[in-house]
């Protein structure tokens, strides 16, 4: 990355090796400044930069680990070119940062705002930059502050030069008088604005003579303690306002300090004249002057405030906004805690893993306001639920996770799941309307089930999927027949992506046969895996990768494209084969935009849109996105493909659903139609769908039709299509064309009245 340099980039280098303050020890009252700005700005990050030939220094810095970078990735490279304050409101639309590694990795600066900092008009030798990983904008305000900071600073710089400046002076003894007269007022005015740098950052300096016990303070330390200034500095006054035990604390390190020629820096608690509970940072140094007097001297800083903001900031990073519960990072940190406890202890460490069922549901009918209700009463039930030494933390969205850190025996997990069951099933009311708070749990028991924290949330994870896949509602602990379970289902999943990319899917065709005329009206396209080693497999091999949201959009927009092709082959041929329906799932809905694929399938192979049927099972009205889904299939109705609700009876679904939903047919499933002939609720469940399809207008399709009885029945109570093994099973679409040329519909319902029996009604 390229950086600009000045014209006069040696006479400003010359400047800042001139100051001799290039790679000395931080600046208590620097850093003061440093805080300051941080805490009227909010930002978070503060520091004084200094620009040498090839890289940034900080002087002094607050919220930053790092003490300088190379000049090439700096921002303040660019800032020494202007000569007022350079504001960048995001970096990552700025080009010249928008490939900083700095934008680009940590600290991901976004937000950045830097002063040059100049002793001599035109001879910027620094910076005060401050940054933070949101975008920002500066008020005029805000603007002035970080001018007034960075002036203090030029200020701290310009005493600095004067003070070395007076020693070098004093020690030669070269100048006039007047002159230092001059350096006085000078450093009179200095400490002056140090005063002020102090009054601003709550900080005082102080020093204690070892020989005397002589003990002097700044103004600061009059402020921070409350003292008037008519008030003498004394050595036990200072420390009884420390408790006793910081008060002991703070005296061994500084009777080591003097002892050892060490400095310390220490945080204590404080009390200060009114009565306030404060905390302060004491920094203390040791010198020994020339004739060996020994004398100690530091800062004394009130950092409540800076601790409080600190606190603040932790407490936000580690729990959730919306139910205040810790988040998925300080959980994992308290796992491991307790898990390395268990290995000394010997004890138990259980996992529960909840998630809220339903809880789509309640976010796209109620909205998002109930769905956060629902949260905080479901958190606010499971903190109930647990002990004083456990936790409960959100993971995110509707999953939960209880960490029970202390168990006698790995059976106490079963025990609080279904205590946490059972008050997720208490009633919750939420603006008169009564929301199903219950859940599901996946269960894994230290060391039972792992030792490790990715190791047990990956068992209670599995465990989980098996709790939803038997009902939801239930608590089911992790074994290890769930874990082959789960790699024979990943497993099958890649297999099925090769799958694809290869071809092995293919449409067989089963034909739908009038029963008035006998005539093939139509066919269902049902997908058969041509295995290269197993031979050909049905659904049921392969049923469970629907519920991979990826891979049943990637086998619906595969069957949808090969039996369009096949259409299109039948009609070049001249084959007169009805329609053909194709099954979608829920994910086809949910991925949005399925009214275009289908059309722009159809058009593609110049098939008219009335020669399509969509097969669509109850389960997609009652997933998420009704609308969509409502949305999705009127728009394909309006173009003339026909809608089929398959597997009618066998699952939840409102007769309301025929009147909200445009459906051309119902397909009665095979399990009412196999016993027909000898089971009279079967009997009188498919006489009920007909005459309700009769009612509504909408054709009615028998499925699994198997005997000529069966289809006589269905055709003598006004059933209009039947599909089964008695007329043919499912074939591939080469064979299409020759079933139809030998297909004889007078003969068919011929041998279907021939064999038919009575059925009673």
């Amino acid at each position: 990355m390229a950086y600009p340099l000045p014209e006069n980039e040696a006479e400003r280098l010359a400047e800042l090796h001139a100051l001799q303050i290039l790679n000395t020890a931080p600046s208590a009252a620097l850093e003061g400044v440093c805080v300051l700005a941080r805490e009227m700005l909010g930002v978070s990050s503060v520091a004084v930069s200094l620009i040498d030939r090839d890289r940034q220094w900080f002087k002094a810095k607050a919220g930053v680990d790092m003490d300088g970078t190379s000049r090439e990735h700096s921002f303040s490279a660019w800032t020494i070119m202007s000569p007022d304050v350079m504001v960048v409101p995001d970096a990552r639309e700025d080009p010249r940062f928008a490939d900083n590694i700095f934008v680009t990795g940590e600290p991901f600066i976004r937000f950045y705002a830097g002063a040059p900092l100049a002793l001599r008009a035109g001879l910027n030798i620094g910076v005060l930059c401050l940054w933070g990983p949101e975008p920002r904008t500066l008020s005029a305000s805000e603007t002035e502050i970080i001018t007034h900071l960075s002036r203090i600073i030029v200020d701290q710089f310009r005493l600095h030069e004067a003070t070395q400046r007076t020693r070098r002076e004093l020690e030669y003894r070269r100048m006039s008088q007047g002159l230092l007269e001059m350096q006085s007022r000078e450093l009179w005015r200095r400490q002056s604005l140090l005063a002020q740098t102090e009054r601003l950052a709550k900080i005082g300096g102080w020093e204690f003579d070892v020989a005397t016990e002589r003990l002097n303070w700044s103004d600061g330390i009059y402020r921070i303690y409350g003292f008037a200034q008519s008030v003498e500095p004394d050595v036990q006054l200072a420390l009884s306002h420390f408790p006793p035990e910081a008060r002991q604390h703070f005296q061994k390190k500084f009777e080591a300090a003097l002892r050892n020629r060490e400095s310390f820096e220490i945080e204590l608690p404080f009390v200060d004249a009114h009565g306030n509970h404060r905390l302060v940072r004491k920094s203390c140094a040791v010198e020994v002057d020339g004739d060996g007097e020994l004398r100690a001297f530091g800062m004394l800083q009130d950092v409540t405030e800076q601790k409080e903001a600190e606190q603040r900031m932790w407490h936000m990073a580690n729990h959730d906004a919306l139910t205040g519960l810790p988040n998925r990072g300080l959980m994992r940190e308290r796992l491991e805690a307790a898990l390395r406890r268990s290995r000394r202890s010997r004890r138990y460490v259980g996992v529960l893993l909840v998630d809220l069922d339903q809880f789509k549901d309640v976010n796209d009918t109620l909205g998002h306001d109930a769905g956060d209700a629902l949260l905080v009463e479901a958190a606010q039930r499971l903190g109930g639920c647990i002990g004083d030494v456990d936790m409960v933390a959100r993971l995110g969205g509707d999953e939960f996770i209880v960490l029970l850190t202390r168990m006698d025996s790995p059976t106490d997990a079963m025990v609080a799941a279904q205590h946490a069951l059972s008050a997720l099933r208490l009633p919750f009311s939420y603006r008169r309307t009564v929301l199903s708070c219950r859940g599901s749990i996946g269960i894994a028991v230290a060391p039972e089930h792992g030792t490790d924290p990715s190791t047990l949330l990956k068992n209670a994870d599995i465990a989980l999927y098996r709790a939803k896949a038997a009902g939801r509602g239930v608590a089911v602990e992790y074994d290890m027949r769930m874990q082959q379970a789960t790699e024979k289902r990943i497993q099958l999943y890649a297999r099925v992506r090769l799958a694809l990319k290869n071809g092995e899917f293919q449409p067989y065709y089963q034909p739908k046969v009038s029963l008035r005329s006998g005539a093939i009206v139509g066919f269902e396209a049902l997908l058969r895996w041509r295995h290269p080693r197993r031979g050909l497999l049905g659904p049921q091999e392969f049923g469970q990768v629907f519920d991979d949201a990826d891979l049943a959009g990637a086998i619906g927009e595969r069957v949808l494209e090969l039996a369009t092709r096949d259409m299109a082959a039948w009609v070049a041929q001249g084959c007169e084969f009805g329609h053909v329906a194709i099954n979608m799932s829920s994910s086809e809905f949910t991925r949005g935009g399925l009214p275009e694929r289908v059309l722009t399938a159809l058009d593609n192979s110049h098939i008219q849109p009335e020669r399509l049927a969509i097969e669509v099972t109850e389960t997609v009205f009652l997933g998420r996105g009704t609308e969509m889904v409502r949305h999705s299939l009127q728009s394909l109705n309006h173009a003339g493909v026909r809608i089929a609700l398959d597997d009618f009876g066998t699952g939840y679904a409102s007769l309301s659903h025929l009147k909200q939903f445009p459906v051309d047919r119902i397909k009665i499933d095979r399990s009412f139609v196999h016993d027909i002939e000898h089971d009279i609720d079967d009997a009188a469940i498919v006489r009920a769908v007909i005459h309700l399809g009769q009612s509504l207008g909408i054709e009615t399709v028998a499925e699994g039709v198997e005997t000529p009885a069966q289809a006589a029945y269905l055709r003598a109570n006004g059933c209009d299509l039947a599909q089964g093994f008695l007329y043919s099973k499912a074939l591939p679409a080469s064979r299409i064309p020759a079933l139809l040329r030998g297909w004889d519909a007078a003969d068919v319902i011929a041998t279907e009245s021939a064999k038919a029996v009575d059925i009673a009604s």
